[in-house]
């Protein structure tokens, strides 16, 4: 899109009076975003790659800035400025917000843009509201939306090996823009943009009325999600009872399986993958991403000549082994030692809460990578989770044991293939 936006004209007056406002950003420093994003103390991680034997590209280490004025101020702001741009161009084409004055009573809630790099090396800028400051009731009343589980989609990669079925994935451009809520929410302008007020009288507030759902409200989510689900039941797709995110098409055999904005797409040829794909196109903004490389965190390698498929999580265990201090610890060939039993620890060495919290969210990455393509790591996993309410220095000891391991065997993971079937015992 480059510096180009489109006419703005048939956006202004009773829908919305919103420009961009990039250019002249910094050097202005004109916004009109009240409440500042809040910043974490954390050390951030630098974009992560795997190795080029995976069939990637080498590690590019990119720093993902926290503001709009960091990303048009860093190395790499002609990329940062165009999916900045194309956000805004996104959120102005679905008529996400009609601006109003803000009721009596009501508060607005704030946002902010978020910026990441995508496994796939893609620029990405996203607005997030700050749904954390939504009153359930007021803003919203029911937020629950289905997620797909991994044995579903395991069980997916196992049956397309065995049949040789095409194995597409495809996403959603800006997908909660394209449902409607059916609550009145108020949002602050985001940063970065500015609003004409000759209509308003001086000092009163100009907010945003959403139309659209948008990242970072609890109830979108559930609002996506009942949009694409009415599509898909529309055009013949049966919805599994097991599995709300599953969905199938006996005429056509296609088999979908739904991510929130995320789609993986199989079926016996691709001209059935191609009719799914140029319905999707006319309904939604989508983005083909070719042959299935990578999905929820995993890397999916294929080789169809040989029926073979590798599903591993090389690159998210890498990430999670790095805030730890892991990454050059000595390694271990077990994620257990058989020598020592957990126990609970006494009733009168109570921990901080920081060290609790520091050690559930260590003990969930593990749970992660254990569902994931990790089932060797599901007995010392478990065990360590069972101390997540007072964990001691044993505990500690375990947990990092459990990284160790994992340090050593980041390349392993699951493999299907057709005709394949091994089994291993150790009975006493």
């Amino acid at each position: 899109m480059g510096s180009h936006y489109p006419n703005l004209e048939e956006f202004c007056g009773d829908t919305i009076v919103v420009r961009p406002l990039a250019a002249v950003l910094r050097a202005s420093k004109q916004t009109v975003s009240q409440v500042q994003p809040r910043r974490s103390g954390r050390q951030r991680n630098s974009e992560q790659a795997t190795s080029a034997n995976t069939g990637r590209a080498m590690v590019v280490y990119v720093e993902e800035p926290q503001t709009l004025e960091e990303a048009l101020g860093s190395e790499n702001r002609k990329q940062w400025h165009e999916a900045w741009e194309l956000e805004v161009d996104s959120l102005i084409r679905n008529m996400t917000w009609v601006l109003t004055q803000l009721p009596a009573g009501r508060e607005p809630i704030g946002c902010q843009w978020l910026f990441k790099r995508i496994d796939d090396g893609r620029f990405k800028a996203r607005l997030v509201a700050k749904g954390y400051t939504e009153k359930e009731g007021i803003d919203y009343n029911k937020r629950f939306a289905p997620i797909l589980r991994f044995n579903c989609l395991r069980t997916l990669l196992a049956l397309v090996c065995e049949i040789n079925w095409e194995l597409q994935g495809m996403d959603v451009k800006t997908a909660f823009l394209q449902s409607e809520l059916d609550k009145i929410v108020f949002m602050d302008i985001p940063e970065g943009l500015y609003t004409e007020t000759s209509t308003l009288e001086a000092g009163d507030p100009m907010v945003g009325r959403l139309v659209k759902s948008i990242y970072g409200l609890k109830q979108s989510p559930r609002a996506w999600y009942g949009r694409i689900n009415n599509f898909f039941l529309d055009h013949g797709f049966q919805r599994s009872e097991q599995d709300h995110s599953v969905y199938i098409h006996r005429f056509f055999k296609v088999i979908l399986l739904l991510y929130v904005d995320d789609l993986v797409i199989t079926a016996p040829s691709i001209e059935d993958v191609l009719w799914i794909q140029t319905l999707l196109h006319e309904e939604f903004e989508m983005t083909d991403l070719g042959p299935l490389m990578t999905f929820l965190g995993m890397e999916i390698r294929r080789n169809r000549d040989t029926g073979m498929l590798h599903l591993s999580q090389q690159r998210y265990i890498q990430t999670i082994l790095e805030p730890y201090g892991m990454l050059n610890y000595l390694t271990v060939s077990t994620p257990a030692d058989t020598h020592v039993r957990l126990l609970k620890s006494a009733p009168d060495q109570q921990t901080d809460t920081a060290n609790r919290k520091r050690y559930q969210s260590a003990v969930g990455l593990l749970i992660h990578a254990m569902i994931g393509t990790r089932p060797d790591i599901a007995f010392a996993v478990s065990a360590v989770s069972q101390q997540n309410s007072n964990p001691g220095a044993t505990h500690w000891t375990a947990v990092r044991r459990i990284f160790r391991y994992l340090s050593s065997t980041k390349r392993l993971g699951l493999i299907y293939g057709s005709g394949l079937c091994a089994r291993y015992t150790d009975a006493d």
